[in-house]
């Protein structure tokens, strides 16, 4: 088609270049067959219009080869052939403007800001094709992945890369880091709430209660054998196991209603302790790396979660092989919320903008260092014939269209010429 339209393209500035031509050779010819004739006159302004159309076609027809050819092929002059000349150049300019223009932290943030991302998110999530579609792929790559990972090469490369990981890990600072972060602003006395609440709970349950009896009733009976024949020992269980739930349910309550209890202090105390040994301690960090080798070492713990993430593996495997596998249904139903959510809460949909605009700003130096060498290199390894070709294929039909304009203009120049000159004339004779 391109090729067909810069056929069509160089017929048309032929054809005006012909035409100038050949009006120039006959306004020629018959100013010598009929020099004093009474339209020679006419006959001399054709003759210049054509004469200076066809100076202009002729130059703007070298312009345009010589952006693409040699001229002439053999013996060509300089600065010719331009394009495949310059290759090297125009590979490393093109690489540098796409970079410069294309590829600049400012250019990509305010190209984010005009397409709201966001709100585009929201709007084709909200689509029930489009969440479906988005449900499938991911569900489909994670399907891919499984499939993968089943592979025994696969999990023995797996395996050993994390037992090689871990056995790197320094623990110290991980435990001691992992436990500050729990109870960094009172956390841990929030986890020990939760834990006093179920405890007191589950005191006051008539099934603890039950249990409490008949545990402290076998000790009368095993401790103090002569006691049961002479006290009702069924009957002091009972009551001791209620008056110990009391107390105890008594000290929850006081620990659940003052923050400085001395019991909360004291967990302090100890929470805190425990960091600064795990972080300092020499003694409780080799403890720490024992526990750590002896994980890695425990062939039958490996086992037994091999035969977990197995059982995992193949279950989730199946589900996703089903035409109503409920992890894609669930996955699309989670793209769907989310599409709503970002549409009902502006702060999240600022949120997501600002995060795609700063990941974008990031890669986009870093892709283009990759997608300018890529251009760089496959404009180097063209050859230099077939790229001038692929250019004059692409912009060339446009470059015809100067030819053509190069001949129109200069038959309008000497046109002017003419005119001006026979002005001159007349004002010479005059004087």
């Amino acid at each position: 088609m391109k090729a067909q339209q810069l056929a069509r393209a160089k017929q048309q500035a032929l054809w005006c270049l012909l035409i100038a031509a050949a009006l120039f050779i006959a306004t020629t010819v018959l100013e010598y067959v009929f020099p004093y004739a009474s339209w020679s006159s006419m006959n001399a302004f054709f003759k210049m219009v054509s004469e200076a159309a066809l100076v202009g076609g002729l130059a703007d027809w070298f312009a345009v080869t010589a952006l693409f050819k040699p001229i002439p092929a053999r013996y060509p002059i300089a600065h010719t052939n331009i394009v495949a000349a310059n290759k090297q150049r125009i590979a490393a300019n093109l690489a540098d403007f796409v970079k410069e223009k294309f590829f600049n932290p400012p250019a990509i943030k305010a190209l984010v800001q005009q397409s709201h991302p966001a709100e585009h998110l929201s709007q084709w999530l909200q689509q029930p094709a489009n969440a479906a579609r988005s449900a499938k792929f991911i569900s489909d790559a994670g399907a891919g992945a499984l499939n993968m990972v089943s592979d025994a090469t696969v999990q023995d490369v797996l395996t050993a890369s994390a037992k090689k990981l871990l056995a790197k890990l320094d623990m110290r600072p991980f435990a001691g880091g992992t436990l500050r972060v729990l109870t960094k602003e009172g956390r841990h006395q929030q986890i020990l709430d939760q834990l006093i609440a179920q405890a007191a709970t589950l005191l006051e349950r008539p099934a603890s209660q039950a249990f409490m009896a008949e545990k402290l009733h076998q000790w009368l009976r095993t401790e103090y054998r002569r006691l049961e024949k002479i006290l009702p020992t069924q009957w002091i269980s009972e009551q001791g196991a209620q008056v110990a739930t009391k107390a105890i349910v008594s000290t929850i309550a006081d620990i659940n209603a003052d923050p400085q209890h001395p019991l909360r202090q004291s967990f302090d105390r100890y929470i805190q302790r425990l960091i600064h040994q795990i972080e300092h301690d020499e003694d409780t960090g080799r403890k720490l790396s024992q526990w750590q080798h002896a994980m890695l070492e425990n062939q039958p713990l490996h086992e037994y979660m091999g035969h977990i993430l197995k059982d995992v593996r193949v279950f989730l495997q199946q589900d996703l092989a089903k035409p109503d596998s409920h992890a894609r249904h669930h996955i699309q139903t989670m793209l769907k919320d989310f599409g709503q959510a970002i549409a009902q809460r502006p702060e999240l949909t600022r949120t997501i903008n600002t995060a795609i605009e700063n990941s974008a700003a990031y890669l986009g130096p870093q892709v283009s260092d990759f997608l300018t060498r890529h251009i760089k290199t496959t404009i180097e390894n063209w050859d230099d014939q077939e790229m001038a070709e692929q250019i004059e294929l692409n912009i060339g039909k446009d470059l015809q269209k100067v030819r053509i304009n190069g001949t129109l203009v200069g038959g309008l120049i000497g046109g002017i010429l003419f005119g001006l000159e026979g002005v001159i004339d007349v004002v010479v004779s005059a004087s």
